[in-house]
């Protein structure tokens, strides 16, 4: 059912206070014309006769009567509504937001942003979700989280918004008495000697690694898998391997570092990204907001503790600079 023409009604509540359709218009700022028409609409919608025509001044029909007493009650009504989205639209915005997370994030300062999505200024109901970057991926286009901050930017799909949070540099990691004899070796030497410790190749993190010693032509024997840092960490300090993982993934793992040599990975070096990735036009307004809570957790907390155990490393351009305009930083 179509929504009543109120204007209309209005008019013709009008009409019957005043007595007249020349008196209506005054009142109105109307012509005459214009309100007689509006009389004619308002009758054929409710589709009844709200004023004796024959006599004068005009006298309502019981119905017109009854009009009007609930016609003054609706404009009541719509001014409050209109007060109430008003005084909505200024306080801080407030909505559901399902997250996903890649465990590194999460173990580095995912409780630090998800409390000041909840309690800051942003002021959102979280729902937060950790695994494997696929499982995000796929968790995004079902329509089963809302957000992911993820080190697969999807790139092939144009649905999506990115917002980039991080980069960061791989490292390589051995036992720490391995240390003064791995350093400057090339990565292929340092693989012809010892066992590489991988990430399984469902994460995307392992896929980064494959696709690196391919890029190198470097073939190694998959003998060790894991899904996360502390697993293939513990393998590398028990003096099993090496590995090559990145600074965050250090963070997660921190139990381990005094039994490992953190060294930069032999040149050519390669990095991965984490950024917040959403469905274009539903988080447009609050994406870039939600991002930059990141990125500030990121700085203060992530960094200091990346300084701290790997002290040789330089970290200043780790974190994303939005540029002045943020109008393209999505793109």
């Amino acid at each position: 059912m179509p929504l009543p023409d109120l204007h209309a009604l209005e008019i013709a509540a009008t009409v019957i206070e005043e007595g007249s359709m020349s008196g209506a218009a005054a009142q109105l700022g109307m012509t005459q014309s214009a309100v007689s028409q509006a009389m004619k609409r308002a009758e054929a919608q409710v589709e009844v006769t709200l004023v004796h025509r024959e006599r004068r001044p005009l006298v309502p029909t019981e119905a017109g009567r009854v009009l009007v007493a609930h016609i003054r009650e609706i404009a009541l009504r719509a001014e409050r509504a209109i007060g109430e989205v008003r005084a909505t639209a200024l306080r801080p915005e407030r909505q559901d937001l399902r997250l996903g997370m890649v465990d590194t994030f999460v173990s580095a300062v995912g409780a630090a942003l998800i409390r000041d999505l909840m309690e800051g200024s942003i002021a959102l109901r979280v729902t937060a979700f950790s695994g494997l970057t696929h499982a995000h991926t796929d968790a995004l286009m079902r329509k089963e989280i809302d957000a992911a901050i993820t080190s697969d930017p999807m790139d092939e799909l144009d649905e999506l918004m990115r917002f980039p949070l991080y980069r960061e540099p791989f490292l390589m990691v051995a036992p720490v008495a391995w240390g003064d004899t791995l350093r400057n070796r090339p990565l292929r030497d340092v693989l012809f000697e010892h066992r590489l410790i991988r990430y399984s190749a469902r994460s995307h993190m392992g896929s980064q690694v494959e696709r690196h010693l391919r890029r190198l032509r470097i073939e190694h024997p998959h003998v060790l898998s894991f899904d996360t840092s502390d697993s293939l960490l513990a393998m590398v300090a028990g003096g099993v391997g090496v590995a090559i993982t990145t600074p965050l993934c250090l963070v997660q793992g921190a139990i381990h570092l005094g039994s490992l040599a953190v060294l930069p990975l032999p040149s050519p070096g390669f990095s991965r990204e984490l950024t917040l990735v959403t469905r274009r036009g539903e988080f447009d307004t609050l994406g870039p907001r939600i991002a930059e809570a990141a990125r500030e957790m990121l700085a203060t907390y992530t960094l200091p503790q990346i300084t701290g155990q790997i002290p040789w490393l330089e970290t200043k351009d780790m974190i994303w600079s939005p540029p002045s305009s943020e109008e393209d930083q999505a793109e």
